[in-house]
C-alpha cells in the first residue's frame, strides 16, 4: 500500500505523537508498504526508510499574538495547520495514496479535499482533545478512526458519536529493554550513592503535572527528582524547586534523545508520571517498565492502561504530593516488592511492542481499502 502520514510536528517537534509517526513510519516500511511522512518545515529527521516532504506554514504563535486569537488556542492550531495544507495538498492529493493517516483532527479538511480528488482512504488517528468549531462535521466523513487508549476512544465517542479502534501506541522493544545501569551516573551528577533517584521523563508542560513530583520530594528522604525533558514550564519548575530549597535534588537534564533513555532507566529507582490533564496514553511509563523500571503514575487518561497497578507499579491521584510522597516510599522501602515489580514490567510491556501494533493497524487499514489493494 501506498500510505502518507500526515502531521504537521511530526518533522518540527519531539513529542509522543510525532516518534509515533516516525516509528509506524519505520514499522511499515518493514513490511513493504511504500510511506511518506508528510510534515511542516523544521529540524527533525529519522531514519525510517519513507521519504520526507515538508511544507511551510504560519506558525500558531503568530495567529496567537493577533488580539482575537489571543486565547483562541484551538483556532490558532487550526490556522497553523491550514497554512501548511495551502502548500502540502498538491502532494497529498496527487501521491496515489491508498491511506491518507492524521494524528490531529486540524487536518481533517484537507485530507477530505484530496480523497474527494484522488480516492484515497482517511483514517484519523486520535492522541487527544484537538476540538474545534465544525470538527464534528468533518470527523464523521473519515473511512476509519484509531484511538491511543480506551480513555481516548471514549472521548472521541462523546464529541464525534462514534468509536475509534483502540491501537495503543508502540515502543521499540529492540531499543527498550533491561540493561545494566550506568555506574558513572551518581558520578557525573554528583548524587549521593545512597539517595534514592526518581526520574521524569517528558515535555514540561504544565499539566504534565511535575511541580506535583517537587513539591513532594520533601517528604521523601535524600530522593533527588532527574527531570528529562524541556519545555515552557521548565523556568517556573526551577523557580518552585529554588523556593523549596531543593536546587541540589532537582537536576534539570534537558531533552535526552531516545536512544540514551534506557540507560537512564536502568540507573534509577522508580519513574515517576504525574500528568493531570491530556494523558491520552503515557508512553514514558510504557518504555520505562519495558526497560524493567517500576512505575508511580497518577490515576488520570491513558495511565491505568499502560500501567499494571500493583504488579508493575502503582497509581496516586492527580495533583496529590502526599500522595505520591506515600506511594513513592511504600517502595523504596520494599526493596523486594520493587524487585518483583521490576521483573513483571518487561513482559507487561511486550504487549505495546511494534510487531502487535502494526498488526491492529494494517487491519484498521485493510479493511477500508478495495480490493485491488487489500492483497498488498
Amino acid at each position: 500500500m501506498r500510505i502518507a502520514l500526515y502531521n504537521l510536528t511530526t518533522t518540527t517537534k519531539i513529542g509522543g505523537v510525532e516518534s509515533f509517526v516516525w516509528d509506524l513510519a519505520r514499522e511499515l516500511v518493514k513490511r513493504g508498504h511504500e510511506v511518506d511522512i508528510l510534515g511542516g518545515v523544521g529540524p527533525r529527521r529519522e531514519t525510517t526508510g519513507a521519504r520526507v516532504y515538508t511544507f511551510p506554514f504560519i506558525s500558531r504563535q503568530f495567529w496567537q499574538a493577533l488580539p482575537p486569537l489571543r486565547r483562541a488556542y484551538a483556532e490558532a492550531k487550526l490556522l497553523e495547520r491550514l497554512t501548511m495544507a495551502v502548500a502540502a495538498l498538491p502532494t497529498l492529493a496527487g501521491g496515489k495514496y491508498h491511506i491518507i493517516h492524521l494524528q490531529k483532527p486540524y487536518d481533517l479538511l484537507p485530507a477530505l479535499v484530496a480523497r474527494r480528488l484522488s480516492g484515497a482512504k482517511v483514517i484519523l488517528g486520535c492522541h487527544g482533545e484537538d476540538f474545534y468549531r465544525g470538527d464534528r462535521w468533518l470527523a464523521r466523513q473519515v473511512d476509519a478512526a484509531v484511538s491511543c487508549s480506551r480513555f481516548n476512544a471514549q472521548t472521541i465517542a462523546g464529541r464525534y458519536g462514534f468509536t475509534p479502534e483502540v491501537v495503543f501506541n508502540g515502543i521499540d522493544t529492540d531499543l527498550f529493554h533491561p540493561q545494566p545501569p550506568d555506574l558513572t551516573l551518581r558520578a557525573r551528577l554528583g548524587v549521593p550513592a545512597t539517595a534514592p533517584l526518581l526520574l521524569f521523563v517528558g515535555r514540561l508542560q504544565p499539566w504534565k503535572g511535575v511541580e506535583t513530583a517537587i513539591r513532594a520530594l520533601p517528604q521523601i528522604p535524600q530522593a533527588v527528582l532527574l527531570i528529562a525533558g524541556d519545555g515552557e514550564d521548565r523556568a517556573r519548575l526551577a523557580a518552585i524547586a529554588n523556593e523549596l530549597g531543593l536546587n541540589e535534588r532537582v537536576r534539570f537534564l534537558g531533552s535526552v534523545p531516545r536512544p540514551q533513555l534506557p540507560a537512564l532507566y536502568a540507573s534509577v529507582d522508580l519513574l515517576v508520571a504525574t500528568s493531570h490533564a491530556s494523558e491520552t496514553f503515557g508512553i514514558g511509563p510504557v518504555e520505562a517498565q519495558a526497560c524493567g523500571l517500576p512505575v508511580v503514575a497518577t490515576r488520570f487518561g491513558g495511565f491505568p492502561e499502560v500501567v499494571a497497578a500493583g504488579q508493575t507499579g502503582l497509581l496516586v491521584p492527580p495533583r496529590d504530593p502526599a500522595a505520591l510522597a506515600t506511594a513513592v516510599n511504600d517502595l523504596l522501602a520494599d526493596p523486594s516488592r520493587r524487585a518483583a515489580m521490576a521483573a513483571a514490567a518487561p513482559a507487561w510491556a511486550s504487549q505495546f511492542a511494534w510487531p502487535a501494533v502494526v498488526d491492529r493497524i494494517e487491519a484498521v487499514y485493510r479493511a477500508v481499502v478495495g480490493e485491488s489493494v487489500r492483497a498488498l
